[in-house]
């Protein structure tokens, strides 16, 4: 059997159905667009944090890359400096070696009897720190300019103390030294005999030869002089 229902809607017996009308689908839709812009932008965000992180593990490679490459350097960097300084140390011995010769040479002439020396050090140069308002200087020695004068300490020991002093006025008198100065003496016992241990101090000059040439001239010059008057 066939039912027509012919009354108006407005009249006709509502169903259970829920209806949301216009407002509601609008509604629905902007809430379902929102979803997916939020769900999109979560995905970019996570891919944007995925390159983050393998950017940051690219850069702590390249980091360590660069950690080892810096300690490589700093090490030839340490041993350039080494054969630098053996280098300077060996060309400032050549250039005074001559000198060096004629020094030790002049110090055993003028070692006495009953004085044996024990060691012959050279002392480094000591710059004066500048006061409060000046400028600090640059050191006297370089590498390509080394001093003419160095301190030096000399120890050694002695039966008598006349010997001693006989020794220092001696470097006194000498061309390559002077201001010796005796820093210490002690009575000691050395292979069962009484003797005194000195140290001194004293500055050493390098001369060349020209230096040295000049040092003759002028010490022969009073010499020709009353040789010549002599003969007058």
């Amino acid at each position: 059997m066939i039912e027509i229902n012919l009354l108006p809607k407005d009249y006709r017996k509502g169903g259970p159905g829920f209806s949301l009308g216009k407002v509601g689908v609008y509604a629905l839709a902007a809430a379902g667009g929102i979803a997916v812009i939020l769900t999109a932008i979560t995905f970019w965000q996570m891919h944007q944090l995925k390159e983050l992180d393998a950017a940051i593990e690219k850069n702590n490679l390249r980091a360590a890359m660069l950690r080892e490459d810096i300690r490589v350097v700093d090490a030839l960097i340490d041993v350039r400096n080494k054969i630098q300084v053996r280098m300077n140390a060996v060309e400032k011995l050549d250039s005074h070696r001559s000198a060096w010769v004629r020094i030790l040479e002049d110090l055993a002439q003028n070692v006495p009897e009953f004085v044996w020396l024990a060691e012959f050090d050279e002392l480094p140069v000591v710059v004066p720190k500048p006061a409060d308002g000046e400028e600090k200087k640059a050191p006297v020695e370089t590498e390509q300019q080394v001093p003419t004068v160095r301190p030096i300490r000399v120890e050694g020991h002695t039966f008598t103390l006349n010997a001693l002093a006989a020794f220092m006025i001696k470097m006194m008198r000498s061309d390559y030294f002077d201001e010796v100065e005796l820093i210490n003496s002690k009575d000691t016992v050395f292979a069962e005999e009484r003797v005194y241990e000195f140290e001194l101090t004293a500055n050493v000059h390098y001369l060349s030869d020209e230096e040295l040439r000049n040092l003759v001239a002028q010490a022969e010059e009073p010499a020709d002089a009353t040789r010549h008057k002599s003969l007058n």
